[in-house]
């Protein structure tokens, strides 16, 4: 009889039976599709009867494809989608009208086809279906400028209190966009409706009205004061947890910008210097930093103007400790206080954490329990120990980071509850253990350091790189205070160092043991010991060069150099070429420094005298050579040195052959001294003693310049200084040197000049300076504040200014790009070519349909005259940027390219009295690409082939082939050139006439950082035309592959 099968089994069959299914086969996309075929079948829209659901899959296609990113749609193609998908709006298929209603926030349309779609959207907001009504109206306030808002005000007024929850949200959204989209008076009018829904009882609906109401009364302290100070007796009015976290970080904003006020007028008080930037730029990047996690910033942070002081110095009440108290802080801590008492714990958490951020601006009390001298620590304290003390795991996560900052600002304060957070060094979740660990570093003391230094390996196990870092950061703040645990510390440093870890967490362990040796003298000679161990067994170049780089400075201070020698020689035996040279240059430094090991140095550096490489054999022999003259020079000196002292003994005692007075002796040592001194003043100096000074020599760039019209002309002689030392004298001189240069004999060094002048750096040869260099003061100024905001770090490249208008056009606009790490600054000239009228209120509209870059600022223009161009700045930043160190492995970090559409909106008037009537101009794209992020670099001579071969082992290489355009090879060589934004090394841009092929050797550099080099090959041929092979190398094969996308 047959067993009845089993629950169990037919699972285990089901899940057998699925599993035979291809690997190879990969699931196809079903919104996937080509733009031609997908805007082809647009014309579905227009069928009769309607095919709803395959009307619904083309919407898809088409939002796949525009939030896809790769192909953008033209406007014209926009225009055609657009006029197609209105006739949609005949179905009543709620699905269909919601996907339309979404298509049409996403394409980018002018004003004049969106008056075609309003009155459709308008008719829907005002139906009796609520989902159509509250869909409606999000999309109008997306696409609607001030004069249609001022037409369905009422409608908007009306929807605000309808009973219908999805409807009012949607009411206060749109209020929300049309408030920053320059329609602010409109809803300004609103307040009454606003009010009222904040006592609503949904919690949506009070938080969204919330978020509009403070957004309306920000500029307003008073009116804010108000709204926080209703709330003081009970949250119970709010009954949402979103409406309260909302308004903990406004009182927290309020609390910032009142105290900075107060700390920048006693700071004009009591100083004649009254300096503001620092003070505004850091409360801009609070608010900014503010208002990105609250959604309702103003559409200019940096128009905030101050306020004038509305309280008197005697209403301010005090402390305990009779410290004044402002009064509106002193209203904001008490609303933050009453929700310290709340039950939720997502009011508790968000006040907890903007209280912890508060002390951060709290440079005054170090390490009592106040916050601008409020007492408010100590409840804190309590709440963090529930949290603690919680079974979930993300209230434990969540507030254990918050206490590892607190330690940082005020460690005596967070070490009141080290016992619980000791409980959490066992917890099961290893995250929660790195924090409890690290935060346990900061606020306990000496005593218990080496338990805590015991335990330590238990944390670093595991693939969790950032908390090993954050580990690490510790242990070398930990150096600073507890220096008698240095040792210890770094020895622990050095174990991690042996283990297969990542690159980055090696290069910060680098980084900690080289600020430990600089800052605590005590501990170079065990620091540098281990550094030496840890290039015996380096599987990343870059940091072995980092290290071999810095033990060359280091090892001749120590009391033992030749005790560290060995390690180097190593590196000369068995590393790449690279490695050989730095370790052959470092050698040959040591033995500069420390005379005693010069011989042993010189004999080592035999080995590679005769090495395969060219550019280590070469150096080698030119280091070996001079360091043998520098051995013979001091060996001479030393013998004379004895002559002379033998000869002053006898001459002045030839009777007397027993003794030698000492001071005697030391006197004539030390003016024979001097006498060498003299002699071998900076201009009597051989060449050999002025090129191995610390100092760069003078006229580097005319000796270099003298030696290869040398080479060039008499090769068999060998080069004299000593007569060439009037002639460099000469071409020192900027005017006698500009007149030399026009000889032919010079038009050779000037063509090299850029790559001189990135090796030796001479600004007053070449003018070439540094791109901060040649900003003007203006723009400094109208962009520091963004630099303070955003960290945007250096700058690294200045683009060429971009016209975006025609000449002859009414408003000519120039647009001119400054690249950062991860930011785009771009700067829009804008000039008013009509005499007639003046523009008032000029916003720059900006919009795109990637997502690679994101707005974060833009400045207006208050008026603009005729002929008087002013400059408008609108700041990107890049999205979904990594910044570990796995940066280079991140393929998403290369792809920037991204167009914007661009139009002008502004007041046209003809006086300065006149109200004016709003108007736009429309402008040409601009676009962002990867070449805007590569700079042209000379190379020298030969300096393209040693780049190129050490860049062979980089698995970097990328090979496409093109088919051009042009009508000759000469036509092909500047197109080239001008697309990749690349410079011809070697003369290669020099075709020679009628030829039908040419090889090209390119070279930039990536973000001013990074070495990018190609090898063209142009063949010119009767049947294919002009046809491109070319291979190109960088820091990463991701790199590669998009700077040859950039010629399709």
């Amino acid at each position: 009889m047959l067993k009845p099968i089993g629950i169990k089994d037919k699972i285990q069959r089901n899940l057998l039976k699925d599993a035979k299914y291809d690997d190879e086969k990969s699931s196809v996309n079903p919104h996937e599709g080509d733009k031609a075929s997908i805007l082809q079948e647009t014309r579905v829209f227009s069928s009769y009867p309607l095919n709803t659901q395959k009307c619904m899959q083309i919407l898809t296609k088409i939002l796949y494809l525009i939030n896809k990113g790769e192909e953008n749609l033209t406007s014209q193609e926009c225009t055609d989608i657009f006029f197609s998908i209105t006739k949609l709006f005949q179905s009543n298929n709620e699905r269909l009208r919601r996907m339309v209603y979404l298509l049409i926030k996403s394409l980018p349309v002018n004003e004049k086809e969106v008056f075609i779609v309003t009155s459709s959207l308008t008719k829907d907001m005002n139906s009796a279906n609520d989902c159509y009504r509250a869909n409606a109206i999000r999309v109008l306030s997306k696409i609607i400028d001030y004069s249609m808002a001022a037409q369905i005000e009422r409608y908007l007024k009306t929807a605000i209190v309808d009973k219908n929850s999805f409807v009012s949200c949607s009411s206060l959204l749109c209020g929300l966009n049309l408030y920053f989209n320059a329609s602010c008076d409109i809803v300004k009018k609103w307040i009454h409706e606003v009010t009222e829904c904040i006592n609503s009882k949904n919690s949506m609906i009070q938080f969204h009205a919330l978020t509009l109401l403070c957004s309306i009364k920000y500029q307003d302290k008073l009116a804010l004061e108000k709204i926080i100070s209703s709330y003081n007796k009970t949250t119970s009015n709010l009954s949402g947890s979103l409406a309260n976290c909302l308004l903990i970080k406004y009182a927290s904003y309020l609390i910032y910008t009142t105290e900075m006020e107060s700390e920048l007028g006693n700071f004009k008080k009591n100083t004649t210097c009254p300096s503001t930037n620092a003070v505004t730029n850091q409360m801009g990047s609070y608010i900014g930093a503010y208002y990105s996690s609250s959604s309702s910033s103003p559409s200019n942070v940096m128009s905030h103007t101050r306020t004038q002081d509305i309280y008197n110095i005697q209403d301010y009440p005090t402390n305990k400790g009779n410290f004044l108290i402002h009064p509106t802080t002193k209203v904001c801590f008490d609303y933050l206080k009453n929700c310290l008492k709340s039950k939720d714990p997502m009011i508790l958490f968000e006040c907890i954490k903007c209280i912890f951020e508060l002390i951060e601006h709290d440079k005054g009390a170090k390490n009592s329990t106040t916050v601008f001298n409020v007492d408010i620590l100590n409840e804190c304290m309590k709440v963090c120990q529930l949290f603690l003390l919680s079974s979930k795991v993300v209230d434990k996560f969540s507030i254990i980071r918050q206490i590892n900052k607190l330690a940082h600002y005020r460690p005596q304060v967070a070490s009141k509850i080290n016992q619980d957070i000791e409980n959490l060094l066992t917890d099961s979740n290893k995250s929660i253990c790195v924090l409890a660990f690290t935060t346990l570093l900061k606020t306990g003391n000496e005593s218990n350091i080496d338990q805590l230094l015991g335990q330590i390996n238990n944390y670093m196990s595991g693939d969790n790189t950032f908390f090993k870092m954050q580990i690490i950061e510790e242990l070398k703040n930990l150096c600073f205070i507890y220096p008698t645990k240095c040792n210890i510390i770094l020895d622990f440093l050095a174990n991690n160092l042996r283990d297969e870890e990542s690159y980055q967490f090696k290069s910060n362990t680098i980084d900690a043991i080289v600020l430990i040796i600089t800052q605590i003298p005590n501990s170079e000679e065990t620091a540098i010991l281990q550094l030496c161990e840890f290039i015996e067994d380096c599987e990343y170049n870059s940091l072995l060069l980092r290290v071999i780089r810095f033990l060359l400075v280091h090892i001749p201070k120590t009391k033992n150099p030749s005790k560290y020698i060995r390690y180097i020689y190593n590196r000369l035996i068995l590393e790449n070429s690279t490695i050989r040279v730095d370790g052959m240059h470092a050698l040959f430094y040591i033995a500069l420094k420390c005379g005693n090991n010069s011989k042993d140095i010189l004999f080592l550096l035999n080995c590679l005298l005769a090495d395969n490489d060219d550019e280590v054999r070469d150096r080698t022999n030119f280091f070996y050579h001079i360091l043998k003259e520098k051995i013979k020079h001091l060996e001479l000196q030393s013998k004379k040195a004895d002559e002379i002292i033998n000869n002053n003994n006898i001459q002045q005692h030839p009777h007397r052959h027993d003794g030698i007075n000492s001071e005697e002796v030391s006197s004539n040592i030390d003016i024979n001294t001097n006498q060498s001194k003299n002699t071998d003043s900076p201009t009597n100096a051989p060449l050999i003693d002025e090129l191995l000074t610390n100092e760069k020599p003078a006229h580097i760039e005319n000796i270099l310049h003298l030696i290869k019209n040398h080479i060039e002309n008499n090769i068999t002689e060998e080069f004299d200084y000593e007569h060439a030392k009037e002639e460099i004298k000469k071409l020192g001189d900027n005017n006698t040197f500009n007149d030399a240069v026009s000889s032919p004999a010079s038009s050779t060094f000037l063509n090299r000049k850029g790559s001189s002048a990135e090796l030796y750096t001479n600004n007053t040869l070449n003018g070439t300076k540094l791109p901060e260099q040649n900003l003007d003061y203006m723009f400094l100024e109208n962009i520091s504040a963004f630099i303070e905001k955003y960290n945007m770090g250096t700058l690294k490249i200045v683009g060429k200014s971009i016209a975006l208008t025609e000449s002859e056009a009414e408003y000519t606009v120039f647009a001119k790009k400054y690249i950062y790490d991860n930011h785009i600054l771009l700067e829009f000239t804008i000039q008013n070519t009509l005499s007639e009228h003046i523009l008032s209120d000029i916003t720059l509209q900006i919009n795109s349909y990637d997502n690679k870059w994101s707005i974060l600022e833009k400045t207006t223009i208050q008026n603009l005259y005729f002929n008087a161009p002013q400059n408008l700045y609108v700041l990107l930043e890049r999205n979904n940027i990594t910044h570990t160190a796995e940066v280079q492995s991140n393929s998403n970090n290369y792809i920037v390219n991204q167009t914007f559409q661009l139009s002008l909106y502004f007041l046209t008037k003809e006086n300065e009295i006149d109200d004016g009537f709003p108007d736009s101009y429309s402008i040409n794209p601009l676009s962002i690409q990867i070449t805007d992020f590569i700079s042209p670099r000379i190379l020298r001579t030969g300096e393209f082939k040693h780049l190129w071969d050490t860049m062979e082992n980089s698995n970097s290489e990328s090979v496409s082939k093109f088919s051009l355009n042009f009508e000759n090879i000469q036509l092909a060589v500047v197109g080239l050139l001008n697309t990749l934004n690349m410079m011809a090394c070697e003369e290669t841009d020099v075709v020679e006439a009628n030829t039908t092929n040419h090889n090209m050797l390119l070279s930039a550099k990536f973000c001013n950082e990074s070495n990018i080099l190609c090898k063209a090959s142009l063949i010119l041929s009767q049947q294919y035309g002009c046809l491109l092979k070319i291979v190109c190398r960088s820091c990463h094969k991701q790199l590669s592959d998009t700077v040859l996308k950039s010629l399709e």
